[in-house]
């Protein structure tokens, strides 16, 4: 998997929108002001924290799935990506799923 860093101008966006509770609303706001950043970047970082905090366990459960289909980790991590279908499982598969915690 090619994890480079990506140069500033390169930068991929997500555009999406979230539905939030109105206490963490405002709570981030107020927390984003506090920290004197702008909503937009303090959410880049919420959740590029959050992918560099979880990337290890979410790396076994891509594991799993690509033995689960037959696939190299590569190639079921660029699947995904591309939102493309993975494909019938491997016959007779029984290994257990491994728990993706509540979190997150």
């Amino acid at each position: 998997m090619d994890t480079a860093p990506i140069p500033q101008e390169n930068m991929p966006t997500i555009n999406t929108s979230i539905d939030l509770g109105d206490h963490d609303r405002d709570w981030f706001v107020v927390m984003s002001k506090l920290g004197n950043r702008s909503i937009r970047s303090n959410l880049s970082s919420v959740v590029g924290f959050y992918v560099r905090r979880r990337k290890q366990e979410y790396l076994e459960i891509l594991a799993y799935t690509a033995r689960k289909y037959g696939l190299t980790e590569d190639e079921c991590f660029h699947r995904l990506l591309k939102g493309e279908d993975l494909g019938e499982p491997v016959a007779n598969f029984t290994e257990p799923k491994p728990k993706i915690p509540d979190e997150g």
